[in-house]
């Protein structure tokens, strides 16, 4: 009876704090709260927010009971943090579970809740950008009226832009794959088998020490990875800095649609209104189109070029984080090496000598 009581909370904690279903529903709501530098950010705020996520979602529907336990708990910050870096979900341990979550556990708990939301974030920026790229997809008949530079930089750029993100979005996808599956839940498959074996009560969190021992240290966040773990979350600053760079790809190259349709019914006008003096050279409508064409080159270019510099560096850092993963000394972490490196393309591009 008391295995089955520990293991239906554990297993709820892991669901409403570590696998939260409704986590991308939650960014979408507190995101922009959590954009704020960190010390102007109100916990009582965050709260509200999380609550109407939760009443929006399917997990108003889980134990009131664990729901109720779910607090908004932010960690210290320095200088400069803005609330995504300081902003976890906490859950309030009471008597008897308290004899296994102590205060050093929850902080354990924490810092792998952290690690996650970190990995979320990406997650839901690359969604975010995915979102823009495809809803701002230039249309056929919009690059045909295009000149010859203009449509070719264009072409580039874009192309640039989605296959970087392409590119991260594997690495993303697979490092999430990972740590919910083969770590998270083969971890917890063993902590289930421990359980069912105990003998009494003190077995239970010896058990629960080896099951939260194991899921620190495959994720990266025990004390032999921290230099993975460092680049791991640099790896996560240049995938945000990306998202950014695409945002502005895809806005200006909306804008510069809108415009250009603005100046070809400028155009059209013109031709029927002869005597108008705006049609005249040197005005703005005869001259506004060879303007705003220059001004599109050098905007694709600029972003051209930011994209370059963050594939570059991105690609430097994730082989470095690759060609580390062999001399862990956990066995684990060659899972996450075979999926992300399963054609062996960044092994050729640096061959053991």
């Amino acid at each position: 009876m008391g295995s089955m009581i520990y293991g239906n909370t554990f297993n709820s904690i892991l669901e409403d704090i570590l696998k939260l279903t409704c986590i991308q529903y939650v960014m979408d709501i507190v995101g922009p709260e959590l954009s704020e530098p960190a010390n102007t950010i109100s916990s009582f705020k965050l709260a509200g927010l999380l609550e109407s996520a939760i009443r929006s979602f399917n997990p108003q529907y889980d134990d009131r009971d664990i729901l109720d336990r779910l607090r908004v708990k932010m960690m210290a910050h320095n200088t400069g943090d803005r609330g995504w870096d300081v902003f976890p979900f906490d859950y309030e341990a009471t008597v008897p579970l308290n004899t296994v979550f102590t205060e050093s556990v929850m902080g354990r708990y924490l810092r792998m809740f952290n690690f996650l939301w970190k990995l979320r974030r990406v997650e839901h920026a690359l969604i975010g950008a995915w979102k823009t790229m495809k809803l701002n997809s230039v249309a056929s008949h919009f690059l045909n009226k295009l000149q010859n530079a203009v449509r070719l930089q264009l072409v580039m750029t874009s192309r640039k832009c989605q296959v970087l993100w392409d590119d991260m979005n594997h690495f993303v996808m697979n490092l999430q794959y990972y740590i919910m599956f083969e770590v998270l839940e083969v971890s917890w498959s063993k902590f289930l088998n421990e359980m069912e074996v105990a003998k009494d009560l003190d077995d239970l969190p010896a058990a629960h020490e080896i099951y939260l021992h194991s899921i620190i240290e495959k994720s990266l966040l025990g004390e032999r990875s921290q230099t993975l773990y460092k680049t791991l979350f640099v790896l996560f600053d240049l995938i945000l800095r990306f998202r950014s760079h695409a945002d502005r790809l895809y806005e200006g190259i909306h804008e510069f649609q809108a415009k250009t349709t603005d100046s070809s019914r400028d155009k059209s006008k013109s031709r029927l209104h002869p005597n108008d003096k705006t049609s005249k050279p040197g005005s703005w409508v005869s001259e506004g189109r060879k303007a705003l064409t220059q001004r599109a080159i050098a905007f694709l270019r600029n972003i051209e070029q930011d994209l370059d510099a963050i594939g570059k560096e991105y690609s430097s850092l994730l082989e470095g984080f690759i060609s580390q993963l062999p001399v862990q000394k956990d066995i684990d972490l060659k899972f996450l090496l075979f999926r992300l490196d399963f054609t062996e393309f960044y092994s050729r591009m640096h061959p053991k000598t």
